[in-house]
C-alpha cells in the first residue's frame, strides 16, 4: 500500500532555488537549472528517488500558484 506524502517545495529547494523557479515559471527550465544539478541532493532530502520532471511540474504549479 502507498502512503500520500505531502511536500512543499522548501522542503527541497533552498531560497535563491524557489527565486530562480519564480523567474524560469517553466517546467521544462526548471528541471534543467534547478532540479537535474541538485536531483541527488533532493532524493537525499526528501529520502526517496524522484522523476526530476515531475518535481519540475510541481514547482512550476507551485510557484504560479505563488504568483497569482
Amino acid at each position: 500500500m502507498h502512503t500520500k506524502r505531502t511536500m512543499t517545495i522548501d522542503q527541497f529547494l533552498n531560497e535563491e532555488q524557489i527565486k530562480k523557479a519564480i523567474q524560469l515559471k517553466k517546467a521544462k527550465a526548471i528541471c534543467r537549472e534547478i532540479i537535474e544539478p541538485n536531483l541527488t541532493e533532493i532524493n537525499n532530502s526528501l529520502g526517496q528517488e524522484n522523476n526530476a520532471m515531475y518535481l519540475a511540474y510541481a514547482v512550476e504549479y507551485a510557484v504560479n500558484q505563488y504568483g497569482e
